[in-house]
């Protein structure tokens, strides 16, 4: 479908190439959103694609992605069977679906701290009835998480949780 994938998978291996892909794959989707999606998926689910590349990518995919695709980030969320959960959660929060919000949830205890971050993101961007009651548990420590985080880290996922509820109180509006 795509002559040269080989070529653009090799040099999505290596981060320096991060903005030539990103105007490259830009530009794809405003000629042939199919092509452009083909690409996409073969580059995130790719071994090689280097994880900032991946994280860009996974940032995309819901402005080009079908529902069936959503479908398949989940459930490998959920089965956890993609390696990288940093870019699977950013490409979760890049469809903006309620459906998630579920999976995202269960798994923020046990989440990194950019994970974390990424995942409140998610849940503020989907909309979900659930939004508020999850950030409002953030912001007042009522989580247990299952490792120490830093003083600093803390304090800036309570301040990014209310960031996110002011905007999502806005949005209500």
């Amino acid at each position: 479908m795509v002559p040269n994938l080989e070529q653009i998978r090799e040099v999505a291996s290596k981060d320096q190439y991060l903005n030539e892909i990103k105007v490259f794959l830009e530009n794809l989707a405003q000629q042939d959103k199919s092509k452009a999606l083909y690409v996409v998926k073969n580059l995130f689910f790719a071994p090689e694609t280097h994880p900032r590349i991946r994280y860009m990518i996974a940032d995309k995919m819901g402005r080009l992605g079908s529902r069936q695709l959503f479908q398949q980030l989940l459930s490998y969320f959920i089965l956890r069977k993609f390696p990288d959960t940093l870019a699977l959660i950013t490409a979760l929060r890049s469809f903006g679906d309620p459906e998630a919000v579920p999976a995202l949830s269960e798994y923020y205890p046990h989440a990194s701290y950019r994970e974390c971050l990424e995942i409140m993101e998610a849940i503020a961007s989907s909309r979900s009835p659930e939004t508020m009651e999850f950030l409002s548990q953030i912001y007042n420590q009522q989580i247990s998480y299952s490792q120490d985080f830093e003083a600093n880290e803390q304090e800036e996922i309570r301040q990014r949780a209310s960031a996110l509820m002011g905007k999502s109180m806005m949005r209500f509006d």
